[in-house]
């Protein structure tokens, strides 16, 4: 059926303060007392977890090109302002509100008792509510019930709005995908305006949205090693690429230029979301 379903819980009444994020086939922050009494997630229980840095390419990866289905439209709008706040790119996705069609297909739901629970509850499904991997779950369950039994697809309900995805086409190389060279100008306020930046490899983000990571926080994004660089950013290499090569040609550059005298830092891609977090 070609869909993901996610749901969040957040740590206060701001709907960007996500400490939980549930998928199935998706802080640092005050924690309220009434959203830990109503999840149990508390915030020793979070410091050490994976932040949003970490995990918004895996996110990205997980989704792919499935339609993204949140039980109400909170999910939706609590991962968009965590985004915001993290300077991250909001992603186009294509997403469908989970109470339309259990509003729409089922009449004794139409109007009220069309929670989460209360379906689930009446369609006997057990699930530990309020953990957002078993809420994402449970949402899952719903929507292929309702699929089923009237014969419809996930596409039949997704909005026509700026939601469709529309990710820009990059060329291949050998079967590969790779995308064209990328440059932009960095934001004169961001923390490390004034600084270049270049990218090279495979990256768990795509090009576009990791250039633009780093033009919002500052940065020129360069296409090439150049005795200008302060910083290159190394993703995976394919090896069948380099000519015999173990590093790309623009890894190789900035070490000469490092031995010469330069001071430019090379990168891994967690490396570098984790330097705009502690730029925060």
């Amino acid at each position: 059926m070609n869909f993901v379903t996610i749901d969040v819980e957040t740590a206060n009444s701001d709907v960007g303060s996500i400490c939980q994020i549930g998928l199935a086939n998706l802080p640092q922050t005050s924690f309220s007392r009434q959203n830990i009494e109503v999840h149990g997630i508390t915030s020793s229980m979070v410091k050490d977890a994976p932040s949003m840095y970490d995990i918004y390419g895996k996110i990205l990866k997980f989704i792919g090109e499935n339609v993204v289905v949140s039980y109400t439209n909170f999910d939706q709008r609590a991962l968009t302002k965590s985004l915001e706040l993290h300077k991250l790119p909001i992603p186009e996705l294509q997403w469908v509100d989970a109470t339309v069609l259990v509003r729409k297909a089922c009449q004794r739901f139409s109007v009220k008792g069309y929670n989460l629970a209360n379906v689930c509850r009446e369609w006997n499904y057990r699930f530990d509510h309020h953990d957002a991997l078993e809420d994402a779950k449970a949402c899952g369950f719903i929507i292929v019930t309702i699929l089923r039994e009237n014969g419809l697809s996930i596409h039949d309900w997704v909005k026509d709005s700026q939601y469709s995805r529309n990710y820009p086409q990059q060329p291949r190389t050998n079967g590969r995908s790779y995308p064209s060279h990328i440059t932009k100008v960095g934001d004169e306020s961001g923390q490390y305006a004034g600084l270049n930046i270049c990218f090279t490899g495979n990256l768990s983000i795509s090009r576009a949205d990791i250039a633009e990571i780093a033009a919002k926080n500052g940065f020129n994004v360069k296409a090439g090693a150049s005795k200008t660089l302060d910083y290159l950013v190394v993703g995976v290499q394919d090896l069948t690429l380099l000519a015999g090569h173990e590093k790309s040609s623009k890894h190789r550059k900035v070490e000469e230029l490092i031995q010469s005298g330069l001071d430019t830092k090379i990168l891994e891609e967690r490396a570098f979301l984790q330097l705009i977090k502690i730029s925060k």
